[in-house]
């Protein structure tokens, strides 16, 4: 990937840069794309990879589904690109690790504005009852 993707802003509690560019919803990950777990190493990413390349290319899917299975394979192709460069995967590890705590963040934030409103009795309360 380009290091224009690393350079945007991507507000809120989003994904990262990378997520997006592959068209990926917030909460799912590269790894899922891969269907493999976070630690995974270089040969696991690499079979993972051909088994689901196998699957869902388009020159082995029915005429019906090629469409739907290009999309999907240029997925697994963008995760794997990321995924098997080292360097590339650094930089999405860190932006997955920092997206997660912005989430935390967002959450736990959200949770304690929105409890706080209810949870505190205030002189205008006590003086209704």
């Amino acid at each position: 990937m380009a290091d224009s993707h690393y350079s945007r802003s991507y507000g809120g509690c989003g994904g990262t840069p990378e997520a997006a560019a592959v068209g990926l919803a917030a909460a799912e990950t590269l790894y899922d794309v891969l269907s493999l777990p976070a630690g995974a190493d270089a040969r696991e990413i690499k079979a993972a990879f051909r088994r689901l390349a196998r699957r869902r290319h388009p020159d082995v899917v029915p005429p019906e589904g090629r469409a739907a299975s290009g999309e999907e394979f240029k997925r697994i192709l963008a995760a794997y690109s990321i995924l098997s460069d080292p360097d590339e995967r650094v930089k999405y590890d860190r932006q997955l690790t920092a997206a997660e705590a912005r989430r935390r963040t967002c959450w736990s934030s959200f949770s304690r504005s929105y409890s706080a409103g209810f949870s505190r009795r205030t002189w205008e309360t006590d003086q209704c009852w």
